[in-house]
């Protein structure tokens, strides 16, 4: 008998791109798939969507308490033996689910296993294709690489051992902002392997209200509040030169990128801060 899979769906507001999700999910080649879609106090016609599909998709409402509020919600829900989470802009190939298990199912010693990925536009028009690189002991590369998604867009292509989800707790609802996912990903990585099917298997839709539109300011703030965490939870195991180092790349990385837009008033404010107390 295969294995269930728990598929859990975030939404707020996304009643334009929801049947697309939806469907994408509901059409996987894979079975037996337990659907969870967490609505997170939406105000347009989401739950009206939701429910045309009412027989094959279990509804949560609750009231508007952020993606982070709603993935948990979401796990507390789960009976699968696997859980993967998709964001509701979001669209998976057919194929997603089945090669993952399949994946998991023979390897035993992984956690976690992701894919590459297709940015499409607002209307899943093919911009440019992202791939997967990380694997194996994934753990030590967060505090190399800080502000770099370790498991690349990890809320729509992993597919991680519901165990494990559980006893790491789920999703810290206090990072809720850009980057809200990186802290899960970190803290799954220092508890198991992980892999990758390299594959693009999940449509990453870029609009204008995307989380890919978020001011870099935003950023910088999201991925400070991740790195600062980092350091509290590992301060017995990483030198201070590490973490300094990792701190300056953080801020190098935001500079470099504002002054590629000209931004300079902006380069300058996320820099500064390098060279100060870390907090």
């Amino acid at each position: 008998m295969k294995p269930l899979v728990t598929v859990v769906i975030p939404n707020y507001n996304y009643a334009k791109y929801l049947p697309d999700c939806l469907t994408s999910i509901l059409e996987q080649s894979y079975s037996p798939l337990e659907i969870i879609l967490v609505d997170d106090g939406s105000t347009d016609h989401s739950l009206l969507i939701a429910k045309r599909h009412s027989d094959r998709v279990k509804i949560v409402a609750n009231e508007h308490g952020g993606v982070n509020a709603a993935r948990n919600l979401g796990i507390r829900y789960s009976n699968g033996k696997y859980i993967a989470f998709c964001d509701s802009d979001d669209v998976w190939l057919p194929t997603k689910i089945e090669l993952q298990v399949n994946f998991l199912e023979n390897n035993p010693g992984f956690g976690l296993v992701y894919s590459g990925i297709q940015i499409v536009s607002e209307d899943l028009t093919f911009i440019e294709t992202k791939d997967a690189k990380d694997a194996g002991d994934c753990s030590k590369e967060f505090i190399k690489r800080p502000g770099e998604a370790i498991v690349l867009l990890g809320a729509s292509t992993a597919l991680i051992r519901g165990g494990l989800v559980k006893v790491i707790g789920g999703f810290d609802e206090s990072l809720n902002g850009p980057g809200e996912d990186l802290d899960f990903f970190r803290r799954i990585s220092e508890k198991t392997l992980i892999d990758f099917i390299d594959e693009y298997l999940v449509l990453y839709r870029q609009h204008q209200i995307s989380a890919s539109r978020v001011s870099s300011e935003k950023y910088y703030d999201g991925n400070r509040k991740v790195l600062l965490k980092l350091f509290r939870d590992n301060r017995l195991s990483t030198t201070s030169a590490a973490r300094r180092v990792s701190w300056l790349k953080l801020h190098w990385t935001f500079f470099k990128n504002e002054l590629k837009k000209l931004n300079f008033v902006s380069a300058v404010k996320q820099f500064l801060p390098a060279f100060g107390k870390i907090d």
